[in-house]
């Protein structure tokens, strides 16, 4: 955890994971196994974890084979939930003008998609750009994956450095194996599930958290 010390009032800002840790779901995972061939998806999926392969091959390699139409993708990211505490916490940081990030290594479609249904489309996206077409076919652009850790589509760590500012703490959110480049530049991280492991493996400090109402309560008292 983050030692604040008597006197450090250094600003904030927070750099959100989106699957899993805004949304309720993994979005990325269940578009796949919805759409596409799940099986392939895992063992995409297991060889990424594994450093076989980098972000990038794993969508490349399985949206070649999953057709998606828009009409499609407007119609799966209405069934897509939020957290419900997260308009909350992103109200409160707007009140303290405080500047929030969604970053993701997921797909710029149905975020963006997800968030406008909820009334937060005004947000600051940092993911992979989908491209698609009424054929259903897809086409991935990787718009921050040369500034990043190359193994990453998009390395979430790029945008907590290049962001942060000198009188700034970066708060880093997230869940999984694609928010381990974040958490390492991060000067505080809230954690839950695999995140919180590997936390936990490598003697990174964090805060544990459930939904953003903890997340919510650990900002407050910052």
């Amino acid at each position: 955890m983050y030692d604040i010390q008597k006197g450090d009032m250094k600003k904030l800002r927070i750099f959100c994971d989106f699957d899993g840790t805004i949304a309720q779901n993994d979005v990325g995972n269940v578009l796949i196994t919805t759409f596409g061939d799940a099986a392939h998806w895992w063992d995409l999926v297991d060889k990424w974890k594994r450093e076989e392969l980098d972000g990038r091959d794993l969508w490349r390699k399985q949206f070649a084979i999953t057709p998606i139409t828009p009409t499609q993708m407007d119609e799966f990211a209405a069934t897509q939930k939020i957290d419900p505490n997260f308009p909350v916490f992103v109200q409160f940081c707007r009140d303290y003008h405080i500047p929030v990030y969604v970053v993701s290594d997921g797909m710029d479609a149905y975020i963006k998609r997800i968030l406008k249904n909820n009334g937060l489309g005004d947000l600051e996206v940092r993911a992979n750009h989908l491209e698609m077409h009424d054929d259903g076919t897809l086409f991935v652009e990787y718009p921050w994956y040369k500034e990043g850790c190359c193994n990453c589509g998009n390395c979430k760590g790029t945008h907590v450095r290049q962001e942060t500012q000198d009188d700034e703490l970066s708060v880093y959110i997230g869940d999984g194996h694609s928010d381990v480049c974040g958490m390492r530049e991060a000067d505080i991280t809230f954690a839950k599930d695999a995140l919180a492991e590997l936390c936990e493996q490598t003697g990174k400090p964090y805060r544990p958290f459930n939904n953003f109402a903890d997340v919510l309560e650990g900002i407050r008292e910052l």
